[in-house]
Order: structure tokens, then sequence, then C-alpha cells
């Protein structure tokens, strides 16, 4: 199997490549990029017959909008029909005629779990042909709802019914299946609903604060699978520091990237400040859901 991987020309990109090196090289996949060629004559002609060899096509997107070179490889990558892999950083959005391929959203201070998992997964479970996704008139519309986990201090539930607020038109379309622990219906075994509906999210949203950090049914009972399925299956873990703590502190939680700055938790901020906080993480689950 043979992987082209479009990536802008800039050595800031370095470490997205040596993370899909990885990966392909994990499952004995041969990775090639234009920069190959760089140091010979006819960079495009070999470009265009290293894409036409390949078997699936990855194109790091982030800079899609100002990259031509990256516009040019990826329009030669569709016009030979080639199963494409998206991969953005999670501060920017998949272009919307990029959407409807299978993607990843990764993060840079996460590539591990981020982006060499979600890679690793597709390797393992997928023909090359399934990452080719483009809807046609006569394809019937598929349900592939994301499961997000909320874990939470019933003292901070303020922050919570603000977050469901946001996240409540994703909910309306039937993109996501927003869990939190209200879901619990009266004679129902608690602990099993929560075990479940920890094992089949997608991302879990934190919202931390010194109640959370002093829960022992949050610590005992919810994190540790949440961040056991972190390192191993690259679950997405978003923290969201609602009042003042010691979250830098927690050598498990403070590896993961807070939406928001830890010196400034959603309790000392505007009504305005707050809204966008808010309006962030609604962005990060409509990047999820495309």
């Amino acid at each position: 199997m043979q992987i082209f991987l479009i990536l802008p020309f800039k050595s800031e990109y370095e470490d997205i490549y040596e993370a899909v090196k990885f990966a392909a090289k994990e499952v004995g996949y041969t990775l090639t990029r234009a920069e190959d060629f760089a140091k010979t004559g006819g960079i495009g002609r070999k470009v265009t017959e290293a894409i036409h060899k390949s078997d699936i096509v990855i194109a790091e997107v982030s800079t899609f909008s100002i990259n031509n070179t990256v516009r040019e490889e990826l329009s030669k990558a569709q016009t030979q029909s080639k199963p494409i892999i998206p991969i953005c950083i999670r501060s920017k959005e998949i272009p919307l005629d990029l959407s409807h391929y299978q993607s990843v959203i990764y993060d840079r201070f996460r590539l591990q779990e981020t982006l060499i998992k979600p890679l690793l997964s597709f390797f393992n479970k997928a023909k090359p042909i399934d990452f080719l996704l483009k809807k046609t008139n006569d394809d019937k519309p598929q349900k592939n709802i994301k499961s997000i986990f909320v874990s939470y201090s019933h003292n901070d539930n303020e922050y919570l019914e603000r977050l469901r607020i946001h996240l409540k038109p994703f909910e309306k379309k039937g993109q996501i299946d927003l869990w939190v622990d209200t879901k619990i219906k009266a004679g129902e075994k608690w602990k099993d609903k929560i075990n479940s509906a920890l094992e089949k999210s997608t991302i879990a949203i934190l919202l931390i604060s010194a109640d959370f950090l002093a829960s022992d049914f949050i610590v005992d009972n919810e994190l540790p699978p949440l961040l056991k399925a972190a390192e191993e299956k690259g679950k997405v873990i978003l923290p969201l520091i609602v009042k003042p703590c010691r979250f830098t502190s927690d050598d498990n939680l403070s590896k993961f990237q807070a939406i928001n700055d830890p010196k400034h938790p959603l309790s000392k901020l505007s009504e305005n400040d707050k809204e966008e906080m808010y309006v962030k993480v609604a962005d990060y689950v409509d990047n999820l859901v495309k």
C-alpha cells in the first residue's frame, strides 16, 4: 500500500510529517510527499505520478484556503478519484467542499492520541475505497451520531445547563447524543448506565472546578476509564475550567489542552466572554460531526 501525503512546504509541519510517517510504518505502508522530489527536476510530473500510484492520499488542509500547492495537489488526487483523508488542526475547520470525506481533527500537543491513533484505526479497519465518501443523489443519509459524555460536579450545574443550550442544535439535528447523568431514570442501574456512556462516547467534556477535583465519584469512577481510553484509543478529552482550581497541578488532567486559559475560568469572565467559550466548544463539536 502506498500513501501520498499532501503537506505544506514548511518546516513547522515536520512534526505532522513524522507522525503520519510513523503511522504508515506501523502498518507497513510506503509514504511519499512532494518534498521527496524537491532536489530533482520535473517535480510536478513526479508528484502527479506519485499520486496516481498511491492507494490513499492524506491531505493536511489547515492552510487549504491560502496554500496553492496544497490545493493543486489535492485537485490532482480528486481528479484521479483517489481515496482521501483530510487532516486538520483543531483550531481550523475542514473546508466545506471536503466535508464529505472521513477526516481527522488533530491537536498539535497530542499527536499520538489525536492523529497517529486515528490513522492507525482507519488503516487497520478500512479498505482504501472506504475513505472515498463522495455523496451521490442515490445515497441514502446514514446516521453517524457522535456520543459526547459530560463529566461535572452537581455544584456546577449552571455551567452544564448553558453548555447544553449551545449544543442543543446538534442534538435536534440528530448529530450528537449528549450524555449527562440526568438521563438516568429512576430504578435503572446508574453505574452500568454511566459505564456504558463512558465506553461509547467519542469525546468527553469535563467541567472542571475545585468541586470536580474533590469528587470521589468523578476521580474514582469517571476519570480512570476516560484517561485510559484517551491513552489507548485516542478518545478526545476537552477540559473547560469553570471555577478557580488546581487543574494545572493535576498530572493526569493538565496534559490535556483546556478550552480556556486555566487562569481565566468561566466564573471570572463577563457574560459575553463566557458565551465565547461555549461557542468554542460548539465549534469543536461542529468539526467533529462533519
